[in-house]
């Protein structure tokens, strides 16, 4: 079956938006605070890069999609890139956060990797094209959440690391773990792409990346092993 992407921000199907629905333009006039004010750019900024993608569009595209007046966007935001930032900062927390959750519950190294896997696949299954879009934009070395890539990359490695050095098998080698977060990384875009760039995720492709990236997992982790560790 396949799982057509909306347009809802909670992380949920589709591309993620803010809670809150469809934004609708206010009355002239009308004031509104802050939370609601970041809620309405977030939900109307996410539609737009869903289908233009994050360079093309300008802050215009945002207003008009968001319903803000130019002078509330600009009290809270500098521009479209520090939008664009808040977003993927968003989706990745909500990955981040289901990790950590993973490794409160799981203290074998294999089981935790599996539940990386899976928390990456679910936000690929509820919010495949701006996964897809923002994903893209952060794998260039010059755009702005290049470096918020390499802190998530950054904390799912030490999660990971911190599981194998319980166990009694004594330790991973970071840039395995590194390596394997690269592939899960990488195979999850592979899904993404085939699945028209993120609108239609199917559950089927999802369903075999799963095994592969298990695969991987676990022969890259059982050879690292038979070599003592090295």
């Amino acid at each position: 079956c396949r799982v057509e992407t909306g347009q809802a921000l909670h992380m949920g199907r589709g591309n993620p938006q803010p809670p809150g629905g469809t934004p609708k333009r206010r009355s002239p006039g009308v004031q509104i605070g802050e939370a609601a004010a970041r809620g309405l750019v977030l939900q109307g900024s996410a539609q737009v890069f869903a289908k233009m993608g994050v360079r093309a569009p300008s802050v215009e595209d945002l207003l008009a999609a968001s319903g803000v007046s130019r002078r509330t966007f600009y009290r809270l935001y500098a521009g479209k890139e520090a939008v664009v930032v808040e977003l993927y900062t968003f989706g990745t927390e909500m990955l981040l956060e289901a990790c950590r959750r993973a490794a409160r519950r799981e203290s074998d190294l294999r089981a935790l990797v599996v539940q990386c896997i899976d928390a990456h696949l679910n936000n690929a299954r509820q919010s495949g094209r701006l996964v897809f879009v923002l994903g893209g934009e952060a794998q260039h070395q010059e755009s702005a959440l290049h470096a918020r890539r390499l802190q998530v990359h950054d904390e799912i490695v030490e999660l990971l690391v911190a599981s194998a050095a319980s166990q009694a098998s004594g330790g991973v080698d970071r840039l395995l773990i590194r390596g394997l977060l690269l592939a899960i990384e990488g195979v999850t875009r592979i899904v993404l792409t085939e699945g028209d760039e993120g609108r239609a995720v199917d559950e089927a492709a999802l369903a075999h990346a799963r095994v592969i990236m298990i695969q991987i997992a676990n022969g890259a982790l059982a050879a690292h092993e038979a070599a003592g560790g090295r």
